[in-house]
């Protein structure tokens, strides 16, 4: 591939790549608009008998709380504290990783497309 026919390549790819990298951050950023209910806390791990719980307070300032079904093996000692996100509007939706990891893997893939995208035709 020779003249023209390799520059018009080179375009189509640097486009579709340029495109595609878009599209994935416009998704994180749709993805994280709507986990922005999504708030970050400390909790604290209380036992009762062999029953294990998590008790933090919302952002309407009330005390919320709810079954750890499954502690992680050494579980954390009563009344330590955990780091846990939980819905506003619904506190008994919660977990203890980011809601956002996803959201971060689809921008940091579609920031690297659109870099690769816009500097193909400058590094021909």
């Amino acid at each position: 591939m020779t003249g023209l026919s390799g520059a018009a390549l080179l375009e189509v790819t640097s486009a579709a790549a340029t495109n595609a990298g878009l599209a994935l951050v416009a998704a994180a950023v749709i993805i994280r608009c709507l986990r922005v209910r999504w708030h970050r806390t400390e909790a604290v791990h209380v036992v009762h008998g062999e029953e294990h719980a998590l008790r933090w307070h919302t952002t309407r300032y009330e005390i919320h709380e709810e079954p750890w079904h499954r502690p992680p093996v050494p579980a954390p000692a009563p009344g330590a504290e955990v780091v846990v996100w939980y819905h506003s509007r619904h506190p008994e939706h919660w977990r203890l990783s980011t809601p956002h990891r996803s959201a971060w893997a689809l921008a940091v893939c579609g920031a690297g497309l659109v870099l690769l995208g816009l500097l193909m035709p400058v590094l021909q």
